[in-house]
């Protein structure tokens, strides 16, 4: 058995171990680096970088702050680039529209895809990796997300969120560096991602008893601890700490090495997702804006456990349900929102979204659980009226 609960995160990559669930558990991630001005020290991914045809894709923002810098480095080491940089005004949506840019911009002759970015171009240079049969790289420029890992993409198809077959990275670069500049409110949604674990991983526990679903405890105890590292230092995230910064990014790191192990999301993803998702999907489809996916699940992560608390008749005995008020002191501590109605979700968005989230996805979770009690009505006028008065 692996010692899963003391290895680094660089030796992660690559790992492959029957577990003691009965299944064998692999990462196909080749390299993963997370360190300070990574760029100064080349030698330490260049070896990764083992064909000359290269497309990078970047957007905006993180052309500027690290993509700019890669490619020259790049170009002195004498590889081929072709560039092609999002200049969206707005929201980066992973739909059908940003697919076909890169289908289109993409060079005949590339042989590696590098991507510059966070959660959107990661998934979109990932599905194109799938797709072509190409493998890529991700420089990571914010600690936003828990896909970086990850080998499924969620795209917006014809308005809705779906998740996509993918694969995993060739490598994952980080600079610490560069993290603890992102914008605070993407380091406070890799937070809210990774709060996001106290309720996914309930739902699956809640499922296993009821259910029988199948259930990794060495997954959980990994997932958990990476969790527990972050919250034990959540004041200092708002001070841009480079420790805490890199703790948050290799938690989130980590929570998709977990998703790898089972072969799909459920380490990380539960009601809590169900309802970011769906206030997401509504944005969409009006073409408003709405806030960054972490951020949503971080919020969503304190309505559920507050359906935990209402439902705590209706529980397996076994199961200990987060306590909302725990999480929100949680928020507290790092300055970052916890209430639907300052997030910005509109009132009947809100109380639609937890009698309808469960249907994004066929999962089980306590959303289907106080359906199959009818409570979900109740529970949704509820908490609306807690939240929005």
């Amino acid at each position: 058995m692996c010692d899963l609960l003391n290895l680094k995160i660089e030796q992660m990559a690559g790992l492959n171990f029957k577990c003691e669930c009965g299944r064998t558990h692999k990462v196909d991630i080749e390299k993963i680096i997370v360190k300070s001005n990574v760029l100064n020290d080349k030698n330490s991914f260049i070896d990764i970088i083992d064909s000359k045809n290269l497309f990078v894709v970047a957007d905006k923002n993180t052309y500027k702050s690290f993509g700019k810098e890669l490619s020259t480095l790049l170009k002195r080491e004498n590889y081929q680039i072709t560039e092609f940089i999002f200049h969206n005004e707005d929201h980066l949506i992973p739909n059908e529209k940003s697919v076909g840019r890169l289908l289109i911009e993409i060079p005949k002759n590339a042989s590696l895809i590098i991507g510059v970015g966070s959660g959107t171009i990661n998934d979109l240079c990932r599905f194109l990796s799938y797709k072509f049969n190409i493998p890529y790289i991700i420089f990571a420029t914010a600690p936003s997300m828990d896909g970086y890992a990850s080998m499924v993409s969620p795209l917006i198809v014809e308005g809705f969120k779906r998740t996509y077959e993918a694969t995993y990275a060739k490598a994952i670069v980080v600079d610490t560096q560069v993290l603890k500049n992102a914008p605070l409110e993407m380091i406070h949604a890799g937070f809210g991602d990774i709060l996001g674990k106290f309720t996914s991983l309930t739902d699956w526990k809640l499922s296993k008893l009821i259910n029988n679903e199948y259930y990794c405890e060495n997954t959980v105890e990994f997932v958990e601890k990476a969790r527990d590292l972050c919250v034990k230092n959540a004041e200092k995230i708002s001070q841009r700490s480079e420790e805490v910064t890199k703790q948050i990014m290799e938690a989130l790191i980590i929570s998709g090495i977990a998703i790898g192990f089972v072969g799909y999301s459920r380490p990380a993803s539960g009601a809590e997702h169900h309802l970011a998702h769906y206030w997401e999907m509504d944005a969409i489809s009006k073409n408003i804006s709405y806030p960054l996916h972490g951020n949503s699940v971080g919020v969503g992560t304190v309505v559920v456990s507050m359906i935990y608390q209402l439902m705590k008749d209706k529980l397996p005995k076994e199961l200990i349900p987060p306590d909302p008020e725990y999480l929100i002191s949680i928020h507290k501590k790092v300055g970052s929102i916890y209430n639907p109605k300052e997030l910005g979700i509109p009132k009947d968005v809100f109380q639609e979204s937890i009698i309808h989230a469960r249907e994004i996805r066929n999962r089980y979770t306590i959303l289907q659980l106080a359906h199959e009690f009818n409570f979900l009505e109740k529970i949704s006028t509820i908490l609306t009226e807690k939240f929005y008065g």
